[in-house]
């Protein structure tokens, strides 16, 4: 049985890192890990050039130590689907 440990928000915590896929420029299939609060689970904005110390919805400290970032990888492209009307080229 696991059971809920109170930790202070003062005590630095290692944010936990989810993968996630997106349309990068709307049509190339990216894959990219984002870090997320180990407390309530919000994104935070970090990177290799930018590490936050503290979580800006909770306040949890965060700690950065350790981690290797990792780069975008370019999956592939999306496929073009018809759903959108062609416009004609037209001088207003």
């Amino acid at each position: 049985m696991l059971r809920k440990v109170w930790i202070p928000k003062n005590i630095a915590r290692r944010p936990a890192a989810r993968t996630e896929t997106y349309l990068k420029y709307g049509f190339v299939i990216t894959e990219c890990e984002k870090h997320l609060c180990p407390r309530c689970g919000s994104i935070l904005n970090a990177g290799p050039n930018y590490q936050p110390r503290y979580c800006d919805q909770c306040g949890q400290k965060v700690s950065f130590k350790g981690i290797e970032w990792k780069e975008e990888k370019e999956l592939g492209f999306a496929e073009r689907s018809g759903e959108h009307e062609q416009v004609e080229d037209r001088v207003v």
